[in-house]
């Protein structure tokens, strides 16, 4: 698996990304805001990081499978959304691929 040149690479797509992905992670905290859940510092900022983390490995997915623009922006915002339970699928379906390869 090749890896891009770095000097090949869109910086205004992955800061795009990144940010579709934190309005997502605050979409998703406001709403628990709303649905009654009371207003932590720590608990913004841990959610913020965990989605900057699944931010991340969907900019290194849309880059390796070459998606569009704006589903790639799509996937980013869901993945802000979710966070955590992103996350975990992935490394579901990862551990799923493992254990049927090893069969």
């Amino acid at each position: 698996m090749p890896i891009k040149d770095p000097d090949n690479i869109n910086w205004t797509v992955v800061v795009y990304l990144f940010s579709i992905s934190m309005l997502g992670s605050l979409a998703s905290y406001f709403y628990n805001l709303l649905k009654g859940s009371k207003f932590q510092l720590w608990s913004l900022a841990a959610q913020v990081f965990i989605s900057i983390f699944s931010g991340a490995l969907v900019i290194f997915i849309a880059s390796y499978l070459s998606w569009a623009f704006e589903f790639a922006g799509g996937i980013a915002g869901l993945a802000g959304w979710s966070g955590a339970t992103f996350i975990k699928a992935l490394e579901d379906r990862l551990i799923k691929k493992i254990r049927d390869k090893n069969d």
